[in-house]
């Protein structure tokens, strides 16, 4: 185990891939990964060091030879200042790892440009202008950056981008540095909300249609009989987006492939705040991971032979003490709370990650960490699968 990381020995746990037949050609033993990513979320309180640590682990993933792609939803664009220019576009920074960062009003700009498209067609003359005015007016509505957010996010999750570089025909881990817990929370949790919207609103649409196809058939039964009820394209467009919706929360609620890693200091405000937002995820049918309790103060150094008698009861050394005994209370509290996943402790750095060489001592540390993943189920003779 790397210096530094402190692992509880109950929450060790594994990782699986879905793997394929190699195929002909292939170095034996190498298997061919599924082109289902698996998908990790970086979620947490403002300030705990969330993009330090999704920036680390992918770095970590991406020296062990694994094709990642590092996605950040950030509307602070922390990934950008930590690792140099990123764009809404996936950029290779490293061997086997891309990096973008979506910009909420890039994103929002496509969002509402594909929305006047589909529009467009429907509508014409007066009722066209002012459809397409309080279209504008939308883009300063709450609620429009998320969705425009959550539509690139749909799009990055059900259709990824293939790798930059030629070694892998897909990314085996797509991790997302998120916005604080709330945001991810609603972001996450759009996929329920939206898909039970989406019914009501196709349920409503095929109503109307149904009833005005009844009254098209009573005026035009003689004019034209036989004639089938016209295509709805507001309808196909609904059907289209739920069907998306429910593919995304297929996906999200696979515990095997999607997990939220949450990001916590070992203080008071963001233990709590952690606490809460491990059960709102669940609640959402999200599975949790892991948690990373980032940093922690190290033990006092030994004192040597030879070396000054120490001054405990000087200020600075009060201060320090305690501090560290606040820490390791907290710390307690928070594994505690997830004593059934892997926990991580990350010792604080003298120096805070200010770019992607600072990043080095947090990426060792990051090596062997592995999510919590659910246990195979029993086989159907009722014998217990094999550990893995």
């Amino acid at each position: 185990m790397p210096e530094g990381t402190q692992p509880s020995a109950a929450h060790e746990t594994h990782e699986t891939y879905e793997t394929h037949t190699p195929q002909p050609g292939r170095a034996p033993g190498q298997a061919e990964i599924s082109k289902h990513p698996e998908i990790w979320f970086f979620g947490g309180k403002g300030g705990v060091g969330k993009t330090s640590c999704a920036a680390a682990q992918a770095l970590a993933l991406a020296e062990k030879g694994e094709a990642t792609l590092l996605v950040s939803t950030d509307p602070a664009h922390n990934l950008g200042d930590l690792l140099g220019a990123v764009g809404g576009k996936p950029c290779n920074i490293a061997p086997r790892l891309d990096v973008m960062e979506l910009d909420p009003e890039r994103e929002c700009d496509r969002y509402l440009e594909a929305v006047r498209q589909r529009i467009a067609p429907l509508v014409s003359g007066e009722r066209s202008a002012t459809v397409m005015r309080q279209l504008e007016l939308s883009r300063h509505a709450p609620g429009t950056s998320e969705a425009a957010l959550f539509d690139a996010l749909v799009e990055i999750i059900l259709t990824p981008p293939a790798p930059l570089e030629n070694e892998a025909p897909h990314y085996r881990h797509i991790l997302f540095d998120t916005a604080p817990s709330g945001h991810t929370i609603r972001l996450l949790s759009l996929p329920e909300v939206l898909g039970g919207w989406l019914e009501g609103m196709l349920g409503q649409r095929r109503r109307a249609v149904a009833e005005r196809s009844l009254w098209l058939d009573s005026q035009q039964a003689s004019e034209t009989p036989g004639e089938g009820a016209p295509e709805d394209p507001i309808s196909e467009a609904l059907e289209q987006r739920r069907t998306r919706y429910a593919a995304l929360r297929q996906r999200l609620s696979d515990t095997r492939r999607a997990r939220v890693i949450l990001v916590s200091t070992p203080e008071k405000l963001p233990c709590l705040e952690t606490t809460r937002t491990r059960e709102a995820l669940e609640a959402h049918g999200l599975a949790v991971g892991g948690l990373i309790i980032n940093q922690c103060l190290p033990e006092p150094a030994a004192q040597g032979a030879g070396s000054p008698p120490s001054t405990p009861h000087e200020p600075q050394a009060d201060w320090v003490a305690t501090w560290r005994e606040q820490q390791q209370h907290w710390a307690a509290r928070l594994e505690e709370a997830f004593a059934d996943r892997p926990c991580v402790r990350l010792l604080r750095q003298p120096q805070l990650p200010e770019d992607r060489a600072s990043l080095a001592p947090l990426v060792a540390q990051f090596t062997a960490f592995r999510p919590w993943s659910p246990a195979p189920a029993a086989s159907s003779c009722g014998c217990a699968a094999p550990a893995r």
